[in-house]
């Protein structure tokens, strides 16, 4: 008896959507991660060289000269208010980058996302997973600061411990803005748009390297409300507690959902069309 079977692929109607699966959600974030593990080396190099040479640099070079801060009313060494920053620009830059350059590749040039939804996986399991996986190349670079700033003695393994799940949330949020970038953009030379209109502004003005306080005020709102100000933000509760951490953790929390919908929402017509 002969069955005629056509196997899916993304350029057809896709199939109704099977409910998103742990099993189906590690499929997809393994493939990357196996992947990673062939090149282990070559991709440590930076959330484990970039730190170092920032502590090192900053730590001898500008705390001669600034010494301490006035951070919330109290007083701190300025590495000590260096090493959340540090760890904050670790999550901004991997997980933005492999959300949009890697994923971008992956879905543009390598087809693997086209691949793989010619398996049982799903597009939400596939997603789902994209999406975890560049969080966890934030979380590796996070924790390889972390991990030297306590080295350092710029912080206790507890500190470090007890914000994991500020880090979490912070590389979900850079990952679903990377995603959203590799779906509006149709070269992969447009990526450099946000990187220097959006990403290296973060970089520079959301107090990761000073407090903003010292911005000119229209600039200070402004930069307030960039989600890596919120992170570092919260990732500095050891030093002082604002009045405004629960907003910036609603805030941080809201990037994430708005950042994640709206890459779900370009990307699907990229693979279904």
């Amino acid at each position: 008896m002969k069955t005629d079977f056509t196997p899916f692929t993304p350029t057809q109607n896709p199939p109704s959507q099977a409910p998103l699966t742990p099993w189906g959600v590690y499929a997809a974030w393994q493939r990357n991660a196996r992947v990673y593990q062939a090149t282990w080396l070559v991709n440590s190099l930076p959330p484990l060289s970039e730190p170092l040479i920032y502590l090192v640099a900053f730590g001898y070079g500008l705390t001669p000269l600034v010494g301490e801060i006035s951070y919330y009313g109290t007083t701190v060494d300025y590495l000590r208010f260096l090493a959340p920053g540090m760890m904050g620009i670790g999550v901004l830059f991997q997980s933005y980058s492999e959300g949009a350059y890697a994923s971008y590749l992956r879905l543009d040039y390598q087809k693997t996302w086209h691949a793989i939804l010619t398996t049982p996986l799903t597009f939400s399991e596939v997603f789902t997973g994209e999406l975890l996986w560049a969080a966890t190349k934030g979380m590796i670079a996070a924790l390889a600061t972390g991990l030297l700033a306590i080295l350092w003695g710029l912080m206790s393994i507890t500190t470090l411990v007890l914000s994991i799940p500020l880090l979490l949330l912070g590389s979900v949020a850079f990952a679903g803005a990377g995603l959203l970038t590799a779906g509006l953009v149709r070269t992969i030379d447009q990526i450099n748009v946000p990187i220097y209109l959006l990403i290296v502004p973060m970089f520079t003005l959301c107090g990761t390297y000073f407090p903003r306080e010292t911005l000119p005020s229209p600039l200070l709102e402004v930069a307030g409300l960039l989600p890596l100000s919120l992170l570092v933000d919260l990732l500095r509760w050891p030093l002082g507690l604002p009045d405004h951490l629960p907003w910036a953790l609603l805030g941080l929390l809201g990037w994430a959902i708005a950042s994640i919908f709206l890459a779900w929402r370009t990307i699907y017509p990229r693979l279904f069309r």
